[in-house]
């Protein structure tokens, strides 16, 4: 279910968690893909376990590559799946690939090789689903922060 963030779908998701929801860092190329409807699945080796679905995620766009170093956009996020890396990672010929590791590769645009450099050392990869997106622009300040996050943290907005 992809569309516009509503007002009324974010409000719903902030009362859902008492005005707790994520700020992410993502890169200007990555953040594109997901504006675009392309992206449908952020790859992280972490995920929130203090909050409940579906949330808040707010995109802190990086300033590497010509980003805008500013929250450029939100998501809701409506599910997390997640990826054994011992197993789903541990194949020999990437033209057949265990199902959810296609699902991964195929929803978060990344290549087996990229997804596999990422995962090797963790055991477990966390597909966020990207439900609806809003542009934003908003700075840091806005949350209260004087710096990013180096991959996610959690945000408190009054509701």
């Amino acid at each position: 279910m992809r569309g516009v963030l509503s007002l009324t779908t974010l409000e719903n998701a902030l009362k859902i968690n008492n005005g707790k929801a994520v700020l992410l860092s993502i890169k200007k190329e990555w953040l594109s893909k997901i504006m675009a409807g392309e992206k449908v699945m952020e790859v992280r080796k972490s995920m929130p376990w203090e909050i409940s679905h579906p949330f808040v995620v707010f995109c802190y766009e990086t300033k590497s590559n010509g980003g805008a170093g500013k929250v450029a956009a939100a998501f809701i996020c409506d599910d997390i799946d997640s990826l054994n890396c011992l197993q789903s990672l541990a194949v020999f010929d990437d033209t057949e690939l265990p199902k959810e590791t296609e699902k991964f590769v195929n929803e978060s645009c990344l290549t087996f090789k990229e997804l596999f450099d990422y995962g090797k050392s963790v055991g477990a990869l966390y597909g966020w689903h990207v439900a609806s997106t809003q542009s934003l622009d908003k700075k840091l300040s806005d949350f209260g922060l004087k710096r990013p996050p180096q991959s996610w943290q959690y945000v408190r907005i009054s509701i």
